[in-house]
């Protein structure tokens, strides 16, 4: 799964120091947990996110990547889990139960 688009929100979790990311791309959403030392993206930041099985090209520091699994497949919603960290996907894209996935969230440059 690859997508652009922009981050929506960034919202206080309930667990501390953590937040809820929204993306919209494509006309579908993205939510993930995240410790906010990771959050280097601000609202309205373009975008691109995925969800692939080799390692994506990305800049340390700048972009957000890790290795998370499929957990929930509930159709055209995927839930994945990053070490504990939740992302639920919206796509209609197939992945295999306990397979490790890249999942990333890589700053595009432009307005």
């Amino acid at each position: 799964m690859e997508c652009l688009g922009r981050v929506k929100e960034i919202k206080k979790g309930k667990i501390p120091y953590t937040n809820i990311v929204t993306i919209e791309c494509n006309g579908r959403s993205v939510e993930m947990l995240l410790h906010e030392d990771l959050i280097t993206f601000a609202q309205g930041d373009k975008v691109k996110f995925l969800i692939s099985e080799e390692a994506p090209q990305y800049a340390f520091g700048r972009d957000f990547c890790g290795r998370g699994v499929l957990v929930r497949d509930d159709g055209s919603k995927k839930l994945f889990s990053i070490g504990g960290f939740v992302v639920v996907a919206e796509t209609d894209e197939k992945f295999e139960d306990g397979k490790k996935y890249y999942i990333c969230i890589i700053k595009e440059e432009g307005p």
